[in-house]
């Protein structure tokens, strides 16, 4: 085990923090900052969500004979953040722009202002979608032991 991680659980527990933590930054950005290229980068995130896990699986796996923890990991996030970023998306697309523009004025950064005022505000949707992710992943984990296994046979 390359990162130290071993099981479905550890993997589903690592891929899931991972997914929380990218598809949260992705959604705010994707809410809160235009730039080039956000259109197209929010619809490959909502089209993530189109790969089944035997897919994701065969592209990050199958190459390798093994089953490594990053491997799976790596498929899992892949499977697991657009759930994140969707959720995110929904969540800090309705708040309510007054409470970070008042932050703002008292002196308060984007980093504040996200820890402090929108983290707290959408905590709730976040750990739903967590909950989501994870289950999503251990259903994925499920998928590829078993095709795994039905290989090696």
């Amino acid at each position: 085990m390359v990162i130290g991680i071993s099981g479905p659980l550890g993997v589903a527990a690592v891929s899931t923090a991972l997914s929380l933590i990218l598809g949260l930054a992705l959604a705010w950005l994707l809410v809160n900052r235009r730039f080039p290229g956000s259109r197209e980068i929010g619809w490959l995130a909502s089209g993530a969500l189109l790969l089944p896990a035997p897919i994701v699986c065969y592209a990050l796996i199958w190459g390798d004979t093994r089953l490594t923890a990053r491997g799976t990991a790596a498929a899992a996030i892949v499977s697991a953040a657009p759930l994140l970023v969707r959720a995110g998306r929904s969540a800090f697309g309705g708040l309510d722009p007054v409470c970070a523009q008042a932050a703002r004025t008292l002196g308060a950064g984007d980093w504040r202002i996200f820890w402090s005022v929108e983290l707290p505000r959408i905590y709730r949707p976040a750990l739903l979608a967590v909950g989501v992710a994870f289950a999503r992943v251990l259903l994925e984990m499920a998928v590829v032991l078993f095709l795994t296994l039905r290989a090696a046979k």
